[in-house]
């Protein structure tokens, strides 16, 4: 009986030595498990049970990203995240030039996108646009890759070509935002442009890409009153 009791008092030492080392540990290094609008879900090296976690505001975490965090009282915050760290998500890119298009057509898409539920995401539009006339051309962002394009999630904006046959800078940039609480999965994000006369090319080249890249970008859509709801 007594060597009994003597083993179940080393037992509980064993466990409260335990304890309070856990609790003196206030850095770790997991993996993102789950990544639902504000709420971020992290498994800590050496556990498969994800803990519930903060994301500091300068930071963009990715759904199974590495990540480092900091206990702050009883919170753990996530405070960087490894290797390729930042918020670009997607990107679509092309070496050849668009076809050279008049009335409104798309030259550039993103397609299988997920729109996480209470997200922002910046578009950024870059590369060369070439007029075959002098004309200005409109550039706008749809949700689907062919007309009729019935929904409109906004535009980049009239960029003008000075003379015809000469292709000039093209940078936009475009704010969208999913403030529902369900995720938007399998879309399509195309780009579209219109000349206001002649034709208007979406100019790629080996050295020179066009591209459309999307960020996702830190908060909620509260805090990007500008971007366009979809």
């Amino acid at each position: 009986m007594a060597d009994h009791l003597m083993w179940g008092a080393d037992l509980i030492r064993l466990i409260d030595t335990r304890i309070q080392a856990a609790r003196q540990i206030v850095t770790a290094v997991g993996t993102v498990a789950d990544l639902s609008g504000a709420t971020v879900a992290v498994a800590f090296d050496g556990s498969q049970v994800p803990v519930p976690a903060k994301v500091l505001a300068h930071v963009q975490p990715r759904l199974a990203a590495r990540v480092t965090l900091i206990r702050h009282g009883s919170d753990w915050v996530i405070t960087g995240v490894f290797g390729g760290a930042g918020d670009l998500v997607a990107v679509a890119s092309d070496t050849n030039s668009s076809a050279a298009v008049t009335s409104e057509a798309v030259v550039l898409t993103l397609t299988g996108f997920t729109f996480a539920p209470q997200t922002v995401y910046r578009l950024r539009l870059g590369g060369q646009q070439q007029g075959s006339v002098a004309n200005y051309s409109l550039w706008r962002v749809r949700d689907r890759a062919a007309g009729p394009f019935l929904v409109d999630w906004g535009q980049f904006g009239h960029y003008p070509a000075y003379s015809g046959g000469n292709p000039y800078a093209l940078i936009g940039e475009h704010y969208l935002a999913n403030a529902t609480d369900t995720a938007l999965t399998e879309q399509t994000v195309a780009v579209t442009a219109q000349a206001s006369t002649g034709t208007v090319t979406h100019i790629g080249t080996p050295t020179t890409p066009r591209y459309l890249e999307v960020h996702r970008m830190p908060g909620s859509p509260a805090d990007w009153p500008h971007a366009c709801p979809i």
